[in-house]
């Protein structure tokens, strides 16, 4: 009935191993199938590994996820230091990040956000009695 969670480490074995699996279907079919086979035959492996990857975020704490997005931003400021395809992997993760994150719910609560909602709390506890109070005396 209840399935057991599978840790952040396993998630990631799984999608490492996946990657391999499919990197080696790749290479294989590259020169017996035509693209648009190739693509269709890797399509499944594809969907699972986007699934891996969601649920890698999922269970990931936002703090972790802040770091490597700072962490990623850095690097790729970084002049010449990658060839192409790493870099393009690279920006390909930042982007994930960033959509992640983009939704409200998703960003980890920062000292500016936790001061605003205290601020906002104050504001709803004596606003009302000051402008009582104000409305009195006029």
């Amino acid at each position: 009935m209840w399935q057991r969670r599978t840790s952040l480490a396993e998630l990631q074995q799984q999608r490492d191993v996946l990657q391999a699996e499919m990197d080696a279907d790749a290479q294989r079919w590259v020169s017996q199938l035509p693209p648009d086979d190739l693509v269709a035959a890797l399509m499944p492996q594809a969907r699972r590994l986007q699934e891996l990857n969601q649920l890698i975020l999922r269970a990931t704490p936002p703090r972790e996820l802040m770091k490597r997005l700072k962490a990623l931003e850095r690097q790729l400021l970084e002049p010449g230091t990658q060839n192409a395809g790493v870099r393009r992997g690279l920006e390909d993760e930042l982007r994930d990040l960033h959509l992640y994150f983009s939704n409200p719910r998703r960003r980890p609560l920062t000292a500016k956000v936790i001061l605003i909602l205290f601020s906002c709390v104050l504001a709803a506890l004596f606003l009302p009695r000051l402008l009582a109070d104000l409305l009195i005396a006029l």
